[in-house]
C-alpha cells in the first residue's frame, strides 16, 4: 500500500475520497505524472497502453486498500450521515434508470420498433438494475451471515 488513510477523508459529493493533506495532494499529482509519463518517452503505443493499465490498476488496488480504513474511522453520527446520502442517491438513481427506461420505451414503440429491438434498446437497463439488485442481496446475505 502506498497512499496512507490519513491523506484522505471521505468526499462530500460523488464516491470515493476527498484529499485531506498535503500528502495526499502530492500522491495524486504522483499518480497523474506516471499516467502522463508515457505521452513523453519514447515508447510504442503498445508499451503505452500496457504502462498506464499498469499504472490504474496499482492505484485502483492501492485506493481499494484506503477507502476501508478512511470510512471507518467515522464516529456513528458521520456513519450514519453517509448511509442517508447513499440512500438518497440510490433513490435518485433509480427514478432516473426507471424514467430513462420509460422515455426509450415510449421512444422505441413511437419509431415502432420490434420487440427484439425494444430488448436491445433496454437491454443495458435491465442489466444494470439486476446488477444493483445482485449487489443489494449479496450485501444483506454477507450482513446477516457475518453477524
Amino acid at each position: 500500500m502506498l497512499a496512507k488513510a490519513e491523506w484522505f477523508c471521505p468526499r462530500k459529493f460523488g464516491w470515493g475520497m476527498g484529499i485531506k493533506s498535503w500528502q495526499g495532494v502530492a500522491y495524486i499529482l504522483g499518480v497523474m505524472a506516471l499516467f502522463l509519463l508515457p505521452g513523453i518517452l519514447p515508447m510504442s503505443g503498445d508499451m503505452r497502453l500496457a504502462f498506464m493499465v499498469l499504472v490504474a490498476m496499482v492505484f485502483t488496488i492501492d485506493m481499494l486498500m484506503v477507502m476501508p480504513k478512511v470510512y471507518s474511522k467515522l464516529d456513528e453520527r458521520e456513519q450514519k450521515h453517509q448511509l442517508i446520502a447513499e440512500r438518497n442517491a440510490s433513490f435518485v438513481a433509480v427514478i432516473f434508470l426507471v424514467g430513462y427506461g420509460a422515455y426509450a420505451a415510449a421512444a422505441l414503440t413511437a419509431k415502432g420498433a420490434s420487440q427484439a429491438e425494444m430488448m436491445a434498446g433496454l437491454g443495458p437497463l435491465i442489466v444494470l438494475a439486476l446488477c444493483m439488485a445482485a449487489a443489494k442481496g449479496g450485501t444483506l446475505m454477507w450482513l446477516e451471515h457475518k453477524s
